[in-house]
């Protein structure tokens, strides 16, 4: 589209932190004709942010995808005019001067967040403030904002063409018309979404995900199976393409660390520990897709093996 969508008075937004997640927020933004400005502190991030986009862009299908009777957003076709309305800024105050929404992207790490909001408080007193957080409440955060009232949690999930939803949980004392306008600015997205009432930690997916993932590595770790087995069985009773280990190397094992350590912090079951396969795989730099290497090889993980091969006939083996 060429104007910007119909979000009330949400009209342009910055993104901090150029990873993953930050690239697919900005790019589905300037898909939908919001200007949008993209910060990194990392320079050499920053510098990969518009050609890591293309890539992207350049890989998703021609046509929208439907799975189970899902709708899944329209491809965007003019990924020039994307890349036009993406704007890379080094410089923090720049990046955020005057607009209406920033969405914060950085590494999951509480006290990281904290110093970005601190700044973005000083530098953007009258802009809504978000988290992309998957694990950590916006209350957390709120000790770094004079006005707790315009901040809240705004959970993506990438892809975030596929994967087209949104979760609002505000601070404890967010304002009903920031979120109002939020969720606006999410519809005209073609996002889903859902407001998370209270504070629940992982909100509403990942909170259910979280259980999956934790008895997925600990069933590796006592030793009852490997990676393949979980996901190939995940992957045929549940009728997905890809099972919990491969949505970890999907996401990044360092970024599951992450998540994981936030949420073994506030854990009352004993049993809540580090994952040693896990870290096994952190120390030898097997981060997942983006390094080549996780829990599988890439761009060709292992559990494919399994439906490449003809399926076992005893009359056909017998002869």
């Amino acid at each position: 589209m060429d104007e910007v969508g119909a979000a009330g008075d949400i009209r342009t937004v910055a993104v901090i932190g150029a990873g993953t997640m930050g690239r697919q927020i900005a790019a589905l933004s300037a898909a939908n004709g919001y200007p949008v400005r993209i910060h990194d502190a990392m320079p050499a991030a920053l510098t990969r942010a518009l050609p890591a986009i293309q890539d992207e862009l350049r890989g998703l299908p021609n046509a929208p995808q439907y799975e189970h009777h899902v709708y899944r957003l329209q491809p965007p076709a003019d990924h020039q005019a994307i890349l036009a309305r993406i704007q890379p800024v080094a410089d923090l105050a720049e990046a955020v001067a005057g607009v209406d929404l920033v969405i914060e992207a950085v590494r999951e790490d509480v006290d990281t967040k904290l110093e970005v909001f601190a700044a973005l408080d000083r530098l953007a007193p009258d802009a809504i403030l978000s988290t992309n957080s998957s694990s950590l409440p916006s209350s957390l955060l709120a000790p770094a904002i004079a006005d707790p009232g315009r901040l809240l949690n705004t959970h993506f999930f990438a892809p975030i063409w596929s994967r087209n939803m949104l979760e609002l949980m505000g601070c404890g004392v967010t304002r009903r018309d920031v979120i109002e306008r939020v969720d606006r600015f999410a519809r005209s997205l073609g996002l889903v979404t859902a407001v998370v009432q209270g504070e629940s930690k992982g909100f509403i997916i990942n909170r259910i995900w979280r259980a999956v993932k934790r008895e997925s590595l600990r069933v590796v770790d006592e030793g009852h199976a490997d990676p393949e087995d979980v996901d190939r069985l995940w992957m045929l009773f549940f009728g997905t393409p890809i099972g919990p280990f491969g949505v970890m190397d999907m996401v990044g094992l360092d970024v599951v660390a992450d998540i994981e350590t936030s949420y073994q912090r506030v854990a009352t079951d004993p049993a809540d520990q580090p994952s040693k396969v896990l870290h096994q795989r952190l120390a030898a730099g097997a981060l997942g897709e983006k390094t080549g290497q996780g829990f599988y090889r890439h761009p060709d993980p292992e559990y494919l093996d399994f439906f490449d091969s003809p399926a076992p006939n005893p009359e056909r083996d017998a002869d």
